[in-house]
């Protein structure tokens, strides 16, 4: 047994049991019909990108990787938009070894080789630390699976990345303490600025803790090769190298999100002070179980040896004080949001850099394992201590029971025993290998468990969630219901398209299928984004806008679909049946026979939207470059409501500065307030009638003499005496009267806080909130018109705890149901348990329009954003309407400074303006990846409109001369054109592209250098030996 332990290279043994832990965990996975593509950011971001970059390697989709591409939304720069996920990862390349129809297969076999790699980077660093086989291996299968690497790899699999590169950055950087070159950190700093630059932020950081914290070992140690002088300046030679090297990736990336929609705009750590209590309650549980719900991406999951070595270095303090160092700051980063936040380059409170400890964890485990020989009984006794800790902690954080799910026991007495290993080879030593093979054993099937406790359907539901194997070529071909095709067949011009807002209903703010399709639609959903086409949304307050998509589907308001040239709208069946609304001047495609065209249903599991699809043309739409003959007057602009200014945008160009030689025109007021009054729909409990209903409704234990009765809400007098009695209500008591009194109290005075209009949405004493109906005055005057509802000043209020436990109380009471003891207990686990992170759904809805609207909470990472204003889009009908109803979630109230209702007509006149911009289109115009180009004639100057996202990498010519070219409707490309007749054309350069070749060109020289100089060295060291 020890010789072949000792003959084994320690790869051969890491991947034997690699595979081992991947059948059974990855494996579970596949036997479920799974694959290891999630259901959100998975389908939606993820594998499309992945397949569109498979299309530009082989090179199918005639798209350049550095070049402009119109399927990205509005238009993106391909290289720049992409290298969040793929252009730096070099694991991404492998996809063109795969055949087209097994990109899915693909898509699991690389997160399974980046997670494979992610152990081998782990034993580079182990060898140059001088850690032992045991601690190696043992150290390599605690790195590789984790908790964080478990969900990553199904979530985010490029997030494997950084946990790649940080091992090896470590490891150069040790190898210049003991006098190496710094050959091998250029190159690897060079990879990991290329691979993502949110990656080269938190590695960066890591990276420099690591030094410090190493050069003082080291110091200590009396270990160094050089001066701290000639260090710094080996490490700035290394990173001006790698700067050098990765330009030409890197300043075009940089460039971009200097420019993207979250520059500056993320509100740092969300806001918070401290986390949410509930973050601090789970904290102890997730020590050693990552599986359940993730609050802010604190995804730990520690293996019982790790748990332990962690106790045991800590009482070797000094000894250990570097690794102690490590781990007291981790502590300290996971209480703090604001740590998290400046690890998440200043902006949302995300606990990602955790993928830095998990380096840490493993190092500390792989030390330990190979000092088990010092193991001493005082060890065990701190060992056993903290195991009754962490039960009692659990215990008090989860309401004071061990009600939980089993993935937690598996877990916990995963580490009992190896605290009953540790105490047999205490009492009766053990040989070492024997011990360690026991050891290693546990551990294995440790590291199973972490990743059943994620794949297996027994522990968790996370299964549910990803995507069934062959469902995604299937959705990302039938996700219009092949209607994109027969598009693609009927219009060969360069057009865009758009869907219904609630063509697909997913929890994501949007998806990228249709950029496989080829539809050029306005929506995308890219970690980077254009901060122009951001600044034109707000600029319209357009409500879908978010950071991870800018533009949506513009709520499908008729003007902006036209300013942005939407010429096709997706819509459901069943909508269109139902004949809800649609934007004005959209028709059906219809058939010979004159019925609207329909695409049948082609369903698809799990993803499907369930019905069929009508296709939409709008003859309005607005081409993608024309002329405007006059500017429009800033400040007059400025001072109109946003449906006013998406139609003065017909009228003129907008513009930052004036233009000379155009003339400039004074925006009119096109809409209309509509008059309304307000009245509550909701029934909130204030009279003794309504009582009886509440308590015969709220009868679940058939507690009263009267047995449950239908509609008890709505009780007539004569039934509501019947049934008196029954509910114990003929004399009600004092609790009783005083609650209906409140009640209606609290009613009343929300009903004269909103008798010139909605100001206030509000809960009652039974934490029932109501629904409020708007009536329009004289609602015939507001056909064929879109309907807005605009909201002001908002303010959310949420209860407290203390404030639900009495809401809680006040529903018994009403209910006439104890409200024991016992019941009080569990419904604050409960409420402790579901907090609302002061997230609140607003539903509006009119006929047969609804839009929701929901504020995300603090406790999302990607968009959070707390709105204060909102103009919600009802649609446009020629119908009458004549009430609007507004309900809302999880708040106690929401405030209001002003609700509006505006009215924006279309008829005759707003056909000649979008007519006559038409016309106004440039001729001849050809649209390609990198080129926009047409004629011009006119008798006067113009300025060129188009609804092509504004970048530095637009140059325009006029008649071949060179022409400035300068923002217009606050996000796109415009210039000043000349009167006369001229040719056109705007040619796209990736910004900063070209520098950074020459940088990277000058970088490949220097690490030509650099190489000769590492070659050179080595023999004269070797001649002088």
């Amino acid at each position: 047994m020890k010789k072949l332990y000792e003959k084994t290279p320690v790869w051969v043994a890491y991947t034997i049991l690699f595979a081992a832990i991947v059948t059974v965990t990855f494996g579970t996975l596949h036997q479920s019909g799974a694959t290891t593509i999630w259901n959100l950011d998975g389908i939606a971001q993820h594998y499309p990108i992945l397949r569109e970059f498979y299309r530009i390697l082989h090179g199918t989709t005639h798209q350049s990787l550095f070049s402009w591409s119109w399927n990205l939304g509005l238009g993106a720069n391909q290289m720049t938009t992409f290298a969040y996920y793929v252009v730096g990862d070099p694991f991404s390349y492998l996809i063109a070894l795969f055949s087209a129809d097994k990109i899915e297969f693909g898509y699991w076999m690389l997160t399974l080789l980046r997670l494979y790699v992610v152990g081998l980077s782990f034993m580079a660093l182990a060898k140059q630390l001088r850690l032992k086989r045991a601690g190696t291996l043992f150290g390599s299968l605690i790195y590789t699976f984790n908790g964080f690497t478990f969900y990553v790899s199904f979530h985010h699999p490029f997030f494997l990345l950084p946990l790649i590169f940080f091992p090896l950055l470590c490891l150069f950087i040790d190898r210049i303490y003991h006098g190496h070159s710094s050959l091998g950190l250029t190159i690897v700093t060079a990879l990991a600025l290329v691979s993502n630059l949110y990656f080269a932020y938190v590695l960066a950081i890591g990276a420099f803790i690591f030094a410090i914290v190493r050069y003082f070992e080291l110091r200590q140690k009396h270990v160094l090769n050089r001066s701290i002088i000639r260090t710094i300046g080996t490490f700035l030679l290394a990173l001006i190298g790698a700067l050098l090297l990765a330009s030409v990736i890197l300043i075009p990336v940089i460039i971009s999100m200097l420019h993207s929609s979250r520059s500056g705009a993320a509100i740092f750590a969300n806001g918070l002070t401290t986390y949410p209590a509930l973050y601090y309650l789970r904290l102890p549980a997730a020590l050693i179980n990552a599986n359940g719900t993730v609050y802010y991406w604190t995804i730990l999951g520690l293996s019982g040896i790790t748990l332990m070595a962690i106790i045991w270095t800590m009482r070797r303090f000094k000894r250990y004080w570097a690794l102690n160092t490590l781990i007291i700051l981790t502590a300290v980063g996971l209480l703090l949001p604001q740590i998290a936040a400046i690890m998440n380059v200043m902006s949302t409170p995300s606990n990602r850099w955790l993928l830095l400890a998990q380096l840490l964890f493993a190092i500390v485990s792989a030390v330990f394992i190979d000092r088990l020989s010092e193991l001493t009984v005082r060890d065990f006794y701190w060992f056993m201590g903290s195991a009754i800790a962490l039960a009692l902690g659990f215990w008090c954080a989860n309401g004071f029971i061990f009600k939980t799910g089993s993935h937690f026991f598996m877990s916990f007495g995963l580490f009992l025993t190896v605290l009953l290993i540790i105490a047999v080879a205490l009492l009766k030593p053990l040989p070492a290998t024997q011990l360690k093979s026991l050891l290693l054993l546990v551990i294995t099937i440790n590291l199973m468990n972490t990743g059943l406790g994620f794949y297996s359907s027994n522990y968790s539901d996370a299964p549910k969630n990803e995507v069934q194997t062959g469902t995604a070529a299937q959705w990302t071909t039938d996700f219009f219901d092949k209607a994109d095709q027969y598009l693609k067949k009927m219009d060969h011009t360069f057009y865009r398209t758009a869907t219904s807002s609630d063509y697909y209903t997913t929890p994501t703010v949007g998806n990228n299928i249709s950029m496989l399709l080829g539809t050029h639609s306005i929506s995308s959903y890219y970690s980077v984004q254009s901060g122009y086409v951001d600044a034109f949304n707000r600029e319209l307050g357009n409500a879908q806008t978010a950071m991870n998509n800018p533009t949506g589907n513009a709520d499908n308001r008729t003007t902006m679909l036209n300013l942005l040239g939407v010429k096709y709208l997706f819509t459901r069946q069943d909508d269109w049946t139902s004949h809800a609304p649609h934007p004005y001047g959209f028709n059906a495609i219809k058939t010979k026979n004159g019925q609207p065209k329909l695409f049948a249903d082609h369903p698809v599991y799990q993803l499907g939207n369930g019905t069929g699809t009508i296709l939409l043309k709008n003859k309005n739409a607005l081409p993608l470059a024309y002329l405007q003959s006059k500017q429009l007057n800033k400040k007059a602009f400025n001072r109109l409501s946003q449906p006013d200014k998406e139609q003065a945008l017909l009228t003129g160009a907008q513009t930052d500065n004036p233009v000379s030689g155009i003339g400039q025109v004074t925006p009119k007021k096109i809409s209309k307030t509509v008059p309304y009054s307000v009245t509550t729909t909701s029934l909130p409990v204030t009279t003794l009638q309504q009582a009886i209903g509440y308590r015969l409704d709220n009868n679940v234990n058939q507690s009263l003499s009267a047995k449950h009765v239908k509609n008890a809400d709505q009780l007539t007098p004569k039934e509501a005496a019947q049934y008196a009695a029954a509910t114990n209500l003929t004399h009600p008591s004092k609790t009783v009267t005083n609650l209906l009194k409140q009640n209606q109290q609290l009613i009343t005075k929300n009903q004269k806080a909103n008798q010139s209009g909605l100001t206030t949405m509000t809960s009652d004493l039974l934490g029932q909130r109501q629904t409020y109906q708007l009536t329009l005055k004289q609602p015939q005057r507001y056909k064929n018109c879109e309907l807005y509802v605009e909201l002001s000043g908002i303010k959310a209020s949420f209860a407290s705890t203390s404030d639900r436990q009495t809401l809680a109380s006040n529903r018994y009471k009403m209910a006439g149901t104890p409200f024991t003891k016992s019941q009080r207990l569990n419904s604050w686990r409960t409420i402790v348990k579901s907090p609302f992170f002061d997230s609140y759904d607003l539903t509006v809805s009119a006929n047969h329009t609804k839009t929701d609207f929901t504020q995300l909470g603090i406790n999302n990472m990607s968009d959070y954003e707390p709105k204060h204003q909102l103009l919600l889009n009802m649609g446009y009908s020629t119908r009458l309407r004549k009430t609007i109803s507004l309900s809302f979630t999880n708040a106690k109230q929401l405030h209001f400074k002003r609700v509006r209702i505006i009215a924006v007509p279309f008829g005759r006149q707003y056909r000649q303006e979008t007519t006559h911009l038409q016309r106004q289109a440039l001729n001849h115009l050809t649209v390609t990846n990198n080129h926009v180009s047409g004629t011009s004639s006119t008798d006067k100057p113009t300025i060129l409109t188009t609804s092509i996202p504004y970048s530095s990498g637009w140059h325009l010519t006029v008649d071949g001369r060179a022409t400035t070219t300068q923002q217009v409707n606050s996000g796109f490309v415009g210039a000043r054109i000349p009167a006369g007749r001229h040719r056109i054309k705007l040619t796209y350069t990736t910004p900063g592209l070209k520098i950074g070749f020459i940088a990277t060109l000058i970088g490949v020289f220097f690490l030509a250098g650099l190489i000769i100089w590492v070659i050179f060295r080595r023999r004269t060291l070797s001649k002088a030996a």
